[in-house]
């Protein structure tokens, strides 16, 4: 069992109403702080949520799966990941395209969208002898240091965006101030998606799903709402290169930091079903997000509806397949 929990109808639904108002009132201070912080420093929004907001926003995978991978359970830091980086492009980018159309800086369509369908490739080629060794595990995690690395250095030799660009005008706040809102928010985030995630595990108990299910679905789901809150939230105030770079980052972070982490913590075991459906679904996901962002420099919300209904999908086909 995954889960143990013997709540009452009330509790749910008080836990679930706190979890929804911390993560939309964490959105709200996270993308103000970055955005502030990314004028401040004079580097763009872009690479302030490539970094600090996809990592920010990935501690509840990173406590997850390396809770998980520390407890003796594998499969869970991997389905954890897997489940996340798939439900971050179909589902968030999905439905922040839907409120308001995405654009798509050439920077993220040329490096890190390339980055991740790499990263993505590389997890799935480690995982088809159903282990991720340490060692592979290192290599992982040697990744991230020099991704981190590389966008410390890009980062350097930008521009900083002119005042009028994309996004509201903050008015000029202290460097103290920022980086409370965005400490703040990601506190607020962790502790909301806290709340949310044993709630829905107990609503599902409730209709009867299984904890395979619930692993792959729920807990990948319920550790992705911080991303799912701030990409909407910047979308609705126009950030878009913060909802973008919000994901695209998760995703690299989530499988070089996170499954790098827990593999050398614990050889991490692959499933069959892990490593022959939800790998290249999530490999294949990254790949379409190209054609998607290359078209006219944006996701509309007709291609954003498009990501939804391939969620749906990917979902449906996850219940009809013994896990």
């Amino acid at each position: 069992m995954l889960f143990k929990l013997e709540l009452g109808y009330f509790e749910i639904a008080s836990m679930l109403g706190a979890g929804l108002y911390l993560l939309t009132m964490a959105a709200d201070l996270l993308v103000h702080g970055a955005a502030n912080l990314a004028r401040r420093i004079g580097v763009s929004s872009l690479v302030i949520g490539l970094t600090v907001v996809a990592f920010g926003t990935s501690m509840p995978e990173f406590i997850v799966s390396v809770d998980a991978s520390l407890a003796g359970n594998p499969g869970i830091a991997v389905g954890n990941v897997v489940g996340s980086n798939i439900f971050n492009i179909a589902l968030i980018l999905g439905i922040a395209a839907l409120i308001h159309p995405i654009a798509c800086s050439r920077q993220v369509i040329r490096r890190d969208v390339p980055i991740m369908i790499a990263v993505a490739g590389i997890m799935w080629y480690f995982s088809l002898d159903n282990l991720i060794s340490r060692p592979e595990a290192g290599i992982l995690f040697g990744l991230l240091i020099s991704y981190m690395l590389f966008s410390i250095y890009k980062a350097r030799k930008e521009s900083q965006p002119e005042d009028g660009a994309e996004g509201e005008n903050f008015s000029p706040t202290s460097l103290k101030t920022e980086i409370r809102l965005i400490l703040t928010g990601l506190i607020a985030m962790i502790a909301g998606s806290k709340l949310l995630l044993p709630s829905s595990v107990a609503v599902a108990r409730v209709v009867g799903l299984s904890d395979e299910v619930i692993g792959l679905t729920l807990i990948a789901a319920g550790t992705s709402l911080p991303e799912l809150a701030t990409s909407v939230v910047a979308a609705l105030k126009g950030h878009s290169d913060i909802a973008i770079g919000n994901v695209v980052g998760s995703n690299i972070f989530n499988i070089l930091g996170i499954l790098g982490l827990s593999g050398m913590i614990l050889p991490l075991d692959v499933s069959s079903h892990m490593a022959g459906i939800d790998c290249p679904v999530m490999v294949v996901i990254s790949l379409g997000c190209l054609p998607i962002m290359r078209s006219d420099l944006k996701i509309t919300r007709l291609e954003g509806a498009f990501l939804l209904i391939a969620y749906v999908f990917y979902t449906w086909i996850l219940f009809q397949t013994p896990v």
